[in-house]
């Protein structure tokens, strides 16, 4: 009996000890060819730079001397996309609760050189494989719609094929044996295979892509003006995979792929519907046409609800809610249709942040509204003159498009101006319309980026970027954010690459 209580409470212990609980992730990792660069674990959002409803916010590590690292987090959002950023480079992961993987790469080639281990690798490396490449059908010729089909359902069978031997384990299988890449398919069934999870996971990446790729298709076609009065046929058999009965397969859409295919499926089957009621023409010219209104957002609305579940329905308009909140639009049209009455993780978030807009410029911790650090063209050059003859690096960005860069960026910001703090000063100008201002509180405040803050209105002050950098930042395709470095002599380095991975010489060669 005493033996039974012994076993039982070594049991108890493991599990409490256990770095990886069933809610988190961690990574281990060793780089070839590192010369302790910082390396971070960042969320990718199907809208870029949203917020995270699990509170995962991105973690980073120095890569030490012997090239390893280790990251970890008990906050994850199951199935949703990750990268792995270093160097101006980065992997890209899908990650499950409970991932506990083991990751080997070359800094200057990590593509070629990668090599995943460990719980929840099997659907990683199987996502690597060439034959599971999305590009594959990014074909440059023109082809009609029926061909265009034809070549897709081909090679998404094909994939499902291949992806049933692997999960199978059927590894002398021609499909396998006969392929140039063979030796890692088989090391993926040997050394990482496949679990139910990770299967029906990627089973719906595959199948379900083909929606999105209709819809890209469609686009290509409608740039040919050639077609603009040509009507499509939504009987046609190219739409035949739209079906309700295969969208209640869909669990959720974590993964963004999984929901810009949720998108394609629900402008066909609006079009579907518009032609059955015969009450409009829709061809290749005008199809793109028929979604910016109310009408298609009620409709959108009921699919939703009649169609799929409610953790599908909730995330979907949690995603645009948050999104515009962080723009600092008016975000209340989707927040609204979340079943407010229902106490989920969405509605916390919209909460919270709600919260910060409203409240954060008067957090008694950060005092942000303080008009010390409210910067018009005389404080601001004030500001610089009190770094005078000390390297100075300065982050200008946007709090409407922090998302695009900066904020993904901040562990290794925050550890930078912890380690560096002696040789060089680094402060934060938030540069935005005067109205962001709170947007700018709330961002801060949510990243506990505890730091130098400032707020610069553009209104009249716009031309003080210009002596830094000729970046508009004010916008998703730019990134939102621009680096200034300005070295003890006073002469300024306008837009200079993120300098926040560089290694300890390159600090040091930067400040010579």
């Amino acid at each position: 009996m005493k033996k039974v209580i012994l076993l039982l409470i070594f049991s108890i212990l493991l599990v409490a000890f256990d770095s990886t609980s069933n809610d988190g992730i961690e990574i281990s990792g060793y780089v070839k060819n590192s010369e302790q660069e910082y390396i971070n674990l960042n969320y990718v959002p199907r809208l870029r730079g949203n917020l995270n409803f699990d509170n995962f916010t991105s973690i980073g590590s120095f890569i030490d001397s012997e090239g390893h690292f280790n990251l970890n987090s008990d906050k994850i959002t199951d199935g949703a996309n990750y990268s792995l950023e270093f160097k101006n480079s980065g992997i890209q992961l899908i990650l499950f609760s409970g991932d506990n993987i083991q990751i080997s790469f070359d800094v200057n080639n990590p593509k070629n050189s990668l090599i995943v281990k460990g719980k929840g690798a099997g659907k990683i490396n199987t996502l690597n494989l060439k034959q599971f490449e999305y590009d594959d059908f990014d074909s440059e010729k023109t082809q009609s719609l029926d061909e265009f089909i034809i070549s897709i359902s081909t090679a998404i069978s094909e994939q499902n094929e291949l992806l049933n031997f692997i999960y199978l384990k059927k590894s002398n299988e021609k499909l396998i044996s006969q392929a140039e890449n063979k030796i890692e398919i088989q090391k993926i069934i040997t050394e990482t295979p496949l679990t139910e999870k990770e299967y029906n996971f990627l089973l719906n990446r595959i199948n379900f892509k083909k929606y999105s790729l209709l819809t890209s298709y469609l686009n290509k076609m409608s740039r040919l003006k050639s077609l603009d009065s040509i009507s499509i046929n939504f009987k046609d058999k190219a739409f035949k995979y739209f079906d309700k009965q295969e969208y209640k397969k869909l669990n959720n859409i974590n993964d963004w792929h999984l929901a810009n295919n949720l998108e394609s499926i629900l402008q066909i089957e609006y079009l579907k519907k518009l032609e059955e009621q015969g009450n409009v023409r829709v061809t290749y010219g005008n199809w793109q046409s028929f979604f910016n209104n109310s009408d298609y957002e009620e409709w959108v609305n009921s699919f939703l609800k009649d169609n799929l579940n409610k953790e599908i329905y909730n995330k979907y308009y949690a995603d645009l809610s948050t999104w515009l909140m962080t723009l600092g639009a008016n975000y209340k049209t989707y927040s609204k249709k979340i079943d407010i009455n229902n106490d989920n993780k969405y509605v916390k978030k919209i909460n919270e942040f709600e919260n910060l807009l409203e409240d954060g410029l008067d957090n008694k911790d950060y005092t942000l509204n303080e008009d010390a650090f409210t910067l018009n063209k005389s404080k601001f050059k004030s500001l610089l003159e009190n770094y005078n003859g000390k390297p100075l690096i300065i982050v200008f960005w946007s709090a409407q498009y922090a998302g695009a860069s900066i904020v993904n960026n901040l562990p290794s910001i925050k550890n930078f101006e912890k380690e560096n703090k002696e040789k060089i000063s680094t402060i934060n100008i938030c540069i935005d319309k005067k109205v962001n201002k709170k947007v700018w509180a709330a961002r801060v405040i949510d990243n506990s980026w505890k730091s130098k803050h400032y707020f610069l209105p553009i209104e009249e002050n716009d031309s003080i970027l210009n002596e830094f950098s000729d970046k508009k930042i004010s916008a998703f395709c730019d990134g939102g954010v621009t680096y200034a470095f300005i070295d003890e002599n006073g002469i300024i380095n306008n837009a200079i690459e993120f300098p926040f991975h560089l290694s300890t010489n390159e600090i040091e060669k930067m400040m010579n």
